[in-house]
């Protein structure tokens, strides 16, 4: 895959997605002692708001909402879209020339297996808006939280396009037809560019240049991708064009050590400290907060390898004294690290 398209495993995710499609799964069914154990999680995890969880705990959940359904609409719509319906679509789409006819080709695909998705395709001069609606169901006790179905579509709609190109395309605005809900925090996470609540359609916007770029995975690539969907659409991308990002990955590896102060990083990036104070405000982020982030991601993951002490997790991501860690990373995630800790001995099977 080229260089400018990274996932990478040390994202958290707001624990409000796994509450939200866990309640689905609960309302199409399921057990949800069950759908829980499965992901690893519990209900102290997911009850406090500044909580976070994984990737994969997100998947998991999904997964299991799909196998409960046996819906890749999740239950919200009037009629189903079986499951396997979009691994039929991809194995076509996988060979299309360019991004244009891979569009193209979906709208007709989703136009032909019946109503429960409207996709268009619009040009509109330099730009090109891709928008996507649901046919909801028009009564029932889940139409308050339709959000969650469009939130997984759109995020769908650009993660999987820019896999098929080899990069990530860059977002000038999305549309949702929902207002601004309280984890609306979360989407700069998930599209980086300006959103637009209560639009008339949920919709993706990006420079029109983009449709020409040619469609680079093979029909082996893609086997290796689907096998594991839905996890490769919560996998945060890399936005390596993006001074953000630099940072980000700079943190990362250097959290622990010297290297991860402001004047340090900003002369790993050949730049003057307040260069990048100014490029980091454009793109509407602070570093202290990118810094905050990459820690507390970070210890979640830590957290997962049962071998290692608070004090030694709190260490690697550069705080030397215990109570200090405590202090930082409950006002990450809302509880201690001994009470997180507690959630995953309650969680091992």
């Amino acid at each position: 895959m080229p260089a400018e398209h990274k996932l990478t495993n040390r994202h958290t995710i707001a624990s409000y997605f796994a509450g939200a499609h866990l309640h689905n799964g609960v309302c199409l069914g399921g057990n949800e002692q069950q759908i829980l154990a499965l992901a690893g999680l519990t209900h102290a995890q997911l009850k406090h708001p500044k909580s976070r969880i994984l990737a994969t705990q997100l998947s998991s959940i999904v997964k299991s909402c799909w196998r409960i359904s046996g819906d890749e609409l999740l239950g919200f719509t009037q009629q189903k879209v079986k499951v396997g319906m979009f691994n039929l679509l991809a194995e076509r789409l996988i060979r299309c020339k360019t991004l244009t006819e891979a569009l193209a080709y979906s709208v007709v695909f989703y136009n032909l297996t019946g109503d429960q998705l409207q996709i268009k395709v619009e040009r509109r001069s330099t730009q090109v808006c891709v928008s996507v609606n649901a046919n909801f169901k028009s009564s029932s006790d889940r139409t308050s939280s339709n959000s969650v179905l469009t939130e997984l579509l759109l995020l769908i709609c650009h993660r999987f396009p820019s896999w098929l190109v080899g990069r990530v395309i860059p977002l000038s605005q999305i549309h949702v037809k929902h207002g601004k809900p309280t984890h609306h925090e979360e989407y700069r996470l998930m599209f980086p560019c300006p959103c637009i609540y209560q639009s008339t359609d949920n919709m993706l916007v990006f420079d029109a240049k983009y449709l020409d770029l040619p469609v680079v995975q093979t029909p082996q690539e893609w086997v290796k991708y689907a096998n594991q969907i839905p996890l490769q659409w919560f996998k945060k991308q890399s936005y390596n064009d993006t001074c953000s990002a630099q940072v980000i990955r700079i943190l990362e590896s250097s959290l622990s050590g010297k290297g991860s102060n402001f004047d340090n990083v900003a002369t790993k990036l050949n730049m003057t400290s307040r260069t990048l104070r100014r490029k980091l405000i454009i793109e509407g982020n602070r570093f202290q907060q990118l810094k905050d982030n990459t820690r507390r991601d970070k210890a979640i993951h830590l957290f997962e390898q049962a071998d290692l002490t608070i004090a030694e997790i709190g260490l690697a991501v550069g705080f030397t004294e215990l109570a200090t860690f405590s202090r930082a990373f409950k006002h990450w995630t809302g509880v201690s690290p001994n009470t997180y800790r507690n959630y995953h001995s309650q969680t091992s099977w």
